[in-house]
């Protein structure tokens, strides 16, 4: 396995599963290879959920519709169209990346799905982003900061005065303009709440991802420092039954010696009774000689 096909993998599995996979990938590595994917950040759910649409070969015409509409916006066309079919291809691959994402087991809720569309659209507006779609290695969601007024269709052309009206007419005309213009303030509005609180819930989930990632981050310290107190507790048990044995042999050395003085003694006590035995008879010898 080379480090382009482990970091495909990598950021193919669930992010529950990541730092786990990254570590088996990593020890199946060289080690720069090793260190580089060590280095890889975790991704959060809707940047996950973009890369499980790059796998499922889903993305293609998100990327042809940006080439399309950088070029038509680039000439100065009307993107009227273009416009129209971006928020039908996005509100597709949307409801795919919630679909691929409930069958792995991990649902995508409303404000993952928002970022996944916010991916989407930056990867239509700007070249760089499509590049990081397309490899498929996301670990957070793009947004677009401006392309222009990109996306917007252009304006129409000015039209011929109408012709003289009666003032009727020219009442019903402007009630129906003052009408159309309420209703898009209304909507304006209505737009602005609504992207306030898609930042609000992005912003929360945001937030509860940057704490799991925190907890993830204390729990690899907390069974690192698990596994370096293991490893101390196996070397002190093997210097524990190195001493065990020092003192076994030990106390074998010291029955050894003790039996050896024992037989030292009694040898000892049968060379005395031998000498005396031997001065005795010498007495004898002496006196029977005189």
């Amino acid at each position: 396995m080379d480090f382009d096909e482990a970091a495909d993998e990598l950021y193919g599995v669930l992010p529950s599963e990541f730092t786990a996979t990254r570590k088996r990938l990593a020890g199946e590595l060289p080690r720069d290879d090793a260190r580089r994917l060590t280095a890889m950040r975790r991704p959060t759910v809707p940047a996950w959920a973009v890369n499980l649409l790059v796998r499922d070969d889903a993305v293609g015409p998100v990327l042809e519709l940006g080439e399309r509409m950088r070029a038509a916006w680039s000439e100065g066309g009307d993107l009227t169209a273009l416009d129209r079919e971006r928020d039908s291809v996005v509100d597709d691959l949307v409801r795919r990346a919630r679909t691929l994402a409930d069958e792995a087991g991990r649902p995508l809720s409303d404000a993952f799905a928002d970022e996944v569309d916010e991916t989407l659209r930056a990867a239509i507006a700007d070249p760089s982003a499509a590049e990081a779609v397309r490899a498929g290695r996301l670990d957070h969601p793009l947004r677009h900061a401006g392309f222009g007024p990109f996306g917007a269709a252009a304006p129409p052309a000015r039209p011929k005065p109408p012709p003289r009206r009666t003032k009727k007419a020219r009442e019903d005309d402007e009630a129906a303009r003052k009408e159309r213009e309420d209703g898009e303030a209304a909507r304006r509005e209505r737009e602005r709440r609504e992207r306030q609180e898609r930042e609000r819930r992005a912003e929360r989930a945001r937030a509860a991802e940057r704490e799991a990632e925190e907890a993830e981050r204390s729990l690899a310290e907390w069974a690192s420092s698990v596994e370096e107190a293991r490893r101390r507790l196996a070397d002190a048990e093997r210097d524990l039954d190195d001493l065990r044995r020092r003192v076994h042999e030990a106390e074998a050395r010291q029955t050894d010696l003790s039996r050896r003085a024992q037989v030292a003694e009694r040898e000892h006590r049968r060379a005395e009774r031998t000498a005396r035995e031997a001065r005795r008879r010498a007495r004898d010898l002496a006196a029977d000689a005189s």
